[in-house]
């Protein structure tokens, strides 16, 4: 039976897939699960001021944070954090863009 492999040398292998992947997924220019979720979140945002259907928008958010209590955050804290992230984007805030994307944008 060949020796195993130790623990320091699994997590370096572990360490190179992931920054492997993480290139090929920039490389192709594919958004992350992030990526979407936060592109989402400010249209519907902007979408739920324009028309103004609050009630709507209140009850998703409602059941977002049952969903993040369940995983172990904080209801709270969870509450302001949400509504903080509304604010700004009510505000005109965007989520800030990867700058090494635009880097390879201006080549």
């Amino acid at each position: 039976m060949p020796p195993r492999v130790s623990l320091k040398q699994r997590q370096a292998k572990k360490a190179e897939r992931q920054r492997k992947y993480r290139q090929r997924q920039k490389d192709a220019r594919r958004p992350s699960r992030d990526d979407i979720a936060a592109t989402t979140f400010l249209l519907i945002v902007q979408e739920t001021a324009r028309v103004g259907n609050w009630n709507t928008f209140n009850k998703i958010l409602d059941l977002v944070t049952a969903k993040l209590v369940e995983r172990g955050f904080d209801k709270v804290a969870t509450i302001k954090a949400i509504d903080d992230l509304v604010e700004k984007y009510e505000n005109g805030w965007e989520f800030q863009r990867k700058p090494d994307f635009e880097d390879d944008a201006e080549a």
